[in-house]
């Protein structure tokens, strides 16, 4: 048997201690006081977005206590998140009808205001695979909305990258066992403190060291990272955190407060709390299909965009980027302002389908005075928080090009593609080459934005584009060529 799936009737986390050779419950970001070690209880407040799947069939009769079976998270008011194996049959591969799931919401299953919610829908991955675990994410859709709900955004791919390094805190909470010796399933979730182990430990097999104890790590037969992560914690009083059976689906988060996002799913694991971290869905490698199944809603960007400013004679031209927070941006504004006198000037632009920088320019400053710039992205549900301010000076130049490409051909010559050199007026652009070893410099003047470089000898040249003006002469960074004969 490859490993142990996590869902069964009732959810808990569970620590054990690290001698112990079993997995417990996840926990969350690493703190002095661990929330799950031995049981702690989560807050509502903690994890808003945090629901119960429960058996349809058994909740009228023995309750959400003995019904709830795998925990999800809502990542807009009528969709909710969980892992493809709560919903699938291990064995026959049969999906549940959406008629036996309910999802509970609230933080106590035994609570009596306990809110309970029909699903309409039940839409795993079709790409799941049963035996490896691979692509284990569903997502469900509710009846109606769930109102007055918290959700919690799915980490987009730009956003996981930086969330995801090895040692980051993440969290997880569930309904699942605490203990790995028997069963023990609390009413009130549990919170685990996390972090993410390296890539090479969920995939490649490398051994992970965190506060003192050494975990196992996965090798490419169990564990694929690029779908995958491990996680596991440690107690301040040397126990494993870890989730177990029951906490399937439930959220692994990242962040905090607005910045908080769902970064994984509970999957698998050898055992709970063993020397073996939990292994959780990339949610963010799965970012295509929770889109296509409506679970992730529009919001407004949640982080800057980033802001570069190049100053130019008179002006600033001004590049934009939209953050990969997974928010839609519809449009960049930036503000350009004289600290000395107020005055403000604006200039927008849309972003550009392969999303590289979008550029617009503000003309007629004053060359020598100091601006700042800041910036914003914006969309159809709000802007985002203001980049910047970048402080920038227009100058006369000269502001020189670059070589993009260089053509050798035979017969000693060379032909240099390059872009603008610009300035104050008169600008001029050429190319010069000399000899790495020493020798004559040959030069070509800048035709549009070629130059033709010739006489030169079978030898290496280091070639820059050299422009000038009135103001001064700059030089592009060089590239090295070898001449033919």
């Amino acid at each position: 048997m490859r490993a142990v799936r996590r869902s069964v009737t009732g959810l808990v986390l569970a620590l054990i201690a690290v001698t112990a050779p079993s997995l417990a419950p996840a926990s969350a970001a690493p703190s002095s006081a661990p929330r799950i070690v031995n049981g702690d209880e989560g807050t509502p407040a903690e994890f808003p977005f945090l629901v119960a799947l429960l058996q349809a069939d058994r909740l009228a009769a023995e309750g959400a206590f003995q019904a709830q079976f795998c925990g999800g998270t809502l990542t807009t008011p009528t969709t909710v998140v969980t892992a493809a194996h709560c919903v699938i049959n291990q064995q026959t591969g049969e999906k549940r009808g959406p008629e036996s799931i309910l999802i509970g919401i609230g933080p106590r299953l035994r609570a009596a205001d306990l809110r309970v919610m029909q699903v309409t829908a039940v839409t795993p991955n079709p790409d799941y695979v049963r035996r490896t675990a691979v692509n284990d994410i569903a997502v469900l859709t509710l009846a109606e909305p769930v109102t007055g709900a918290l959700v919690l955004r799915p980490a987009a791919r730009g956003e996981a990258a930086a969330m995801l390094t090895a040692g980051s805190p993440v969290r997880v909470a569930g309904w699942g066992n605490t203990v790995t010796a028997g069963k023990a399933f609390p009413d009130t979730f549990r919170v685990g403190n996390l972090v993410v182990f390296p890539s090479d430990s969920c995939g490649s097999g490398a051994e992970f060291t965190y506060a003192g104890f050494t975990f196992d790590g996965f090798n490419s037969e169990k564990a694929d990272g690029r779908v995958m992560v491990c996680a596991a914690g440690i107690s301040d009083v040397g126990q494993v955190i870890d989730s177990c059976q029951g906490d399937s689906g439930g959220p692994l988060v990242a962040g905090t407060g607005p910045g908080a996002r769902l970064v994984g799913l509970v999957s698998w694991g050898e055992e709970c709390a063993s020397s073996f971290p939990g292994v959780y869905t990339r949610v963010s490698s799965q970012y295509d299909f929770l889109q296509k199944a409506g679970a992730i809603g529009s919001a407004a960007p949640t982080v800057p965009p980033a802001l570069t400013v190049t100053p130019r004679s008179t002006q600033l031209r001004i590049a934009m980027a939209a953050a990969a927070d997974g928010s839609r941006v519809t449009a960049f504004a930036a503000t350009v302002i004289d600290p000395a006198t107020g005055q403000t000037w604006n200039c927008f632009t849309a972003p550009r389908r392969n999303g590289s920088p979008s550029v617009c320019t503000v003309d007629g400053l004053t060359n020598g005075t100091g601006y700042q710039v800041t910036a914003i992205s914006g969309g159809p549900e709000g802007n985002s928080p203001v980049a910047g301010p970048v402080d920038a000076t227009p100058s006369p130049g000269p502001f020189v090009g670059r070589i993009v490409r260089v053509t050798v051909r035979k017969g000693g010559s060379a032909a240099f593609r390059v872009t603008p050199s610009e300035g104050l007026p008169p600008v001029t652009a050429r190319v010069e080459c000399t000899p790495v070893a020493g020798g004559q410099v040959r030069t070509a003047e800048v035709d549009g934005r070629l130059a033709l470089v010739t006489q030169l000898r079978p030898v290496r040249y280091s070639c820059v584009l050299r422009s000038e003006n009135p103001a001064g002469v700059v030089e592009s960074a060089p590239v090295r060529i070898k001449a033919r004969t």
